[in-house]
C-alpha cells in the first residue's frame, strides 16, 4: 500500500454549496457540537486481494481521527473463515460501528444473510440509532422483489415500509438513511421513487421533511442528486470499478489471480477511499471530506471501455449549506 501516495483532494462543489437544506424547524433539538462520521462503502473482501490493508488505512486513520461513530455500507465480507482477519480490523475500533447489508453479503457462496449477520454481531436487518441531537436510519435493501425478478434482490418490501414510515413518524429528530443500494439510480432499490415518498412525507413542518440526507454504495461511483430537497450521496467503493468479463486483464502474481478469481474483472483503486463526514447544525453544513487515487493500471481508459471517462477513483468533496 503506497500510503505516501494517497492525495487528500478537495475540490470545490458550487451546485452541492447552492443547495439548501431547511432546518429552521429543527432547532433547539439537535447539538451544536459538529458530529463527524467515517464511511466506508464496497470494500469486496471477497473479490480484491489486500482487503485487509485497505480497511486498517482506513480504521489506523478513525482511531487517529475519533469521529463520535464509523459505518459500512454494505458488500464487506462473507462470514468465512479466511475473512476473520479483515473482521478483527474493523472490531478494532473502540467507539460506535453500524453495519448496512449489501446483495454480496448474502447468497454468494451460498451464504444466507442470517450467517452474515451473525459473524458481524448485527442485530437487526434495518434499525435505527440516534447520536448528537440527529436520528439515523439503516435500511435493508435486500428484500425479495415482485415476481417476475431474476438476479440479486433489491427492494424494501412491505413490512420495512410499514416500520420506516411509523419510525419517521415518531421522531422529530432531523434524519439520515443509510442504504446499499440507492433510492435514486437505475439498478438501485427498484421501488427507490416508493421510499423517497415517503422520506418527503415524513415532515416535522408542512414544509420540512424529517429527512435530510440518504447515503449508499453498491454503485461504485461518486455523486450527488437533489430530489425534492433531499440529496441522495453516492460513496464511492473502497476498492474498484467492475468491468466484467469483456474488459477483464490480469495485473497480479498467478497465485493471487487464482485465489480471487474475479479480481481480473476490476480496474481496483491504487489506494483506498473512504471519507469523514461532518456534520455541523451551528454552521448549517454537511461536509463530505474528498479524497482521490488512481487506477492500478491499465485504466478504464487504456482498457478502451466505453464510458471510461465517467469511471473515477474520486470521492468528491461535498459542502451543502443547510439553512436554518
Amino acid at each position: 500500500m503506497e500510503r505516501r501516495n494517497f492525495v487528500k483532494k478537495s475540490l470545490a462543489v458550487g451546485a452541492m454549496a447552492a443547495m439548501p437544506i431547511p432546518l429552521k424547524a429543527f432547532e433547539g433539538i439537535f447539538d451544536k457540537k459538529p458530529l463527524r462520521i467515517g464511511i466506508v462503502a464496497d470494500v469486496h473482501q471477497d473479490i480484491i486481494h489486500d482487503g485487509v490493508e485497505r480497511l486498517r488505512f482506513f480504521m489506523e486513520d478513525m482511531k487517529k481521527r475519533q469521529p463520535n461513530f464509523i459505518i459500512q455500507l454494505g458488500d464487506f465480507a462473507l462470514p468465512r473463515k479466511r475473512n476473520q482477519p479483515f473482521l478483527d480490523v474493523w472490531n478494532e475500533f473502540e467507539g460506535s460501528k453500524y453495519h448496512v447489508l449489501g446483495n454480496h453479503d448474502m447468497l454468494d457462496l451460498g451464504f444466507t444473510r442470517e450467517q452474515t449477520m451473525t459473524w458481524w454481531q448485527m442485530g437487526k436487518r434495518y434499525y435505527t440509532f440516534d447520536h448528537g441531537g440527529l436520528h439515523f436510519i439503516v435500511l435493508d435493501g435486500n428484500d425479495k422483489n415482485p415476481k417476475p425478478w431474476s438476479g440479486y434482490d433489491r427492494y424494501i418490501g412491505d413490512e420495512q415500509k410499514e416500520w420506516l414510515k411509523s419510525d419517521l413518524e415518531n421522531t422529530r429528530k432531523p434524519t439520515i438513511v443509510f442504504c446499499h443500494q440507492s433510492m435514486e439510480a437505475e439498478g438501485g432499490v427498484a421501488n427507490g421513487a416508493e421510499i423517497r415518498a415517503i422520506f418527503e412525507e415524513a415532515k416535522i413542518s408542512t414544509k420540512q421533511s424529517k429527512v435530510i440526507a440518504c447515503f449508499s454504495g453498491h454503485h461504485h461511483t461518486d455523486y450527488v442528486k437533489t430530489i425534492n430537497d433531499i440529496p441522495y450521496i453516492q460513496i464511492n467503493s473502497m476498492s474498484y470499478k467492475w468491468v466484467g468479463d469483456k474488459y477483464q486483464y490480469h495485473r497480479f502474481a498467478p497465485h493471487i489471480e487464482a485465489a480471487y478469481p474475479n479480481l481480473s474483472k476490476t480496474c481496483p483503486y491504487r489506494n483506498p477511499l473512504y471519507t469523514l463526514l461532518t456534520l455541523d447544525m451551528e454552521k448549517s453544513t454537511l461536509h463530505l471530506e474528498g479524497r482521490e487515487t488512481q487506477f492500478i493500471p491499465p485504466t478504464p481508459h487504456e482498457l478502451k471501455i466505453p464510458h471510461a471517462h465517467t469511471m473515477h477513483s474520486t470521492i468528491t468533496e461535498q459542502n451543502v449549506k443547510v439553512s436554518i
